[in-house]
């Protein structure tokens, strides 16, 4: 097993948990402590609110160390925090306040881990081939995310929700004990200057927003996430309320976004090669857009075929977009900056999230679900004007 098929065994593992641990703890609260919307909702932001605190400081210590052992530090923090709820359970002592904890600190050590994967890739694979391995990274977060829902369904409904949660600690730990046996710990190089804390961290920023095809690219993800989000507090109730779907007719069509999700990542490298770097980054979100609009326009009468269409190609264009845009920071990044570089692009895309699902249950409760899930798909057709306007269009291949 090469180091990089290690990594992407290890990250697969952290994703499938993640994705388990993140039904199985909304499942925990409303099956066994009875919680009501408004605990639920700060369950919610236990889960999301390490992204927008950890997100930036993340990048300056995955640079200032060996990105194997940050990744297996990441593991075994998330392994303790998800293993705390099952043996909570065993004693009586689940409570909100314990999935609270676990969850915060589950996802700080999935801050760490995730940066430190990506960032530690360049140092694994050679050039020529970092689209075929961000593409192999894609399937495996694809995968998760179209199995692991379903396996937390089977397990809590087999073990009880809180004994699931086990699966995920046991998932971390192996995640862990695979991320030590990369023979390669691919250790930064040491910047040239040494700053402080804050001046690391600045530094990382300053590159992003400083270097015009990466620019574009933070401002796109950062339009995309605000607005994704707004429709994300919309959707569901849209789909019940406006086209009269049923739960199971929902989560058939949730279900599509993994199955898209896995071909844009398995399609991404091939499209690069058919029409060029720039335009398939262009053409990734784009092809999300028109699945939106594809939901907008169905009916009762035409929403299930409008609406699996219209998800699939939902699943398939952002990740088109995430494995070509992610090999272009990869290649234009300096290796001792790519820990901060990442952390800074997921804070400004990840910590801004509950910001946008905010802003779109506002705007629902104006407005009306239909004007919100319709603004909030505006929303995301606005990301392709800062590609547009940017050199990405111009841009042929990665660079040597």
């Amino acid at each position: 097993m090469t180091d990089f098929t290690k990594l992407l065994a290890a990250f697969a593992g952290t994703q499938f948990a993640d994705q388990v641990a993140l039904l199985a703890l909304p499942l925990i609260a409303a099956l066994v402590l009875g919680v009501g919307p408004v605990e639920m909702g700060w369950l919610t932001v236990a889960a999301t609110i390490p992204f927008f605190i950890f997100g930036l400081p993340a990048g300056v210590w995955i640079d200032r160390l060996p990105r194997r052992s940050v990744m297996i530090a990441g593991s075994l923090l998330r392994a303790s925090a998800l293993l705390a709820i099952p043996v909570a359970a065993l004693l009586g002592l689940v409570s909100l306040p314990l999935l609270m904890v676990s969850a915060v600190l589950a996802g700080i050590g999935m801050v760490f881990f995730d940066v430190a994967a990506q960032s530690a890739i360049p140092a694994l694979v050679e050039r020529d081939r970092l689209m075929r391995a961000n593409s192999r990274f894609e399937i495996g977060r694809a995968g998760a995310v179209t199995g692991g829902p379903g396996l937390a369904g089977v397990l809590a409904g087999a073990i009880g929700p809180a004994l699931a949660v086990l699966a995920c600690g046991l998932a971390d730990l192996i995640a862990a004990a695979i991320s030590w046996r990369i023979s390669k710990p691919a250790v930064p190089e040491t910047p040239p200057v040494r700053r402080s804390f804050a001046g690391d961290l600045a530094e990382g920023m300053r590159f992003l927003l400083g270097e015009p095809s990466l620019r574009a690219l933070a401002f796109c993800s950062l339009t995309w996430n605000v607005a994704l989000f707004a429709m994300s507090a919309l959707l569901v109730l849209y789909l019940a309320r406006g086209l009269g779907l049923s739960a199971t007719e929902i989560g058939l069509v949730f279900a599509v976004d993994g199955v898209g999700m896995v071909a844009g990542a398995i399609a991404a490298p091939a499209i690069e090669r058919r029409i060029g770097l720039g335009r398939s980054i262009i053409l990734g979100p784009a092809i999300g857009v028109v699945g939106i609009a594809l939901i907008l326009v169905a009916t009762p009468a035409t929403a299930i075929p409008l609406l699996v269409a219209g998800r699939f190609l939902f699943g398939f264009g952002p990740v088109v977009f995430s494995v070509t845009q992610t090999s272009l920071r990869q290649s234009v990044t300096p290796s001792h900056l790519l820990g901060r570089v990442n952390a800074s692009l997921r804070w400004l895309t990840w910590g801004f999230r509950p910001a946008g699902a905010l802003l779109g249950g506002l705007v629902g409760e104006v407005w009306g679900l239909y004007a919100g899930v319709a603004l909030s798909g505006l929303g995301l057709a606005l990301c392709l004007v800062p590609l547009v306007i940017s050199p990405v269009p111009r841009l042929e291949r990665l660079q040597a």
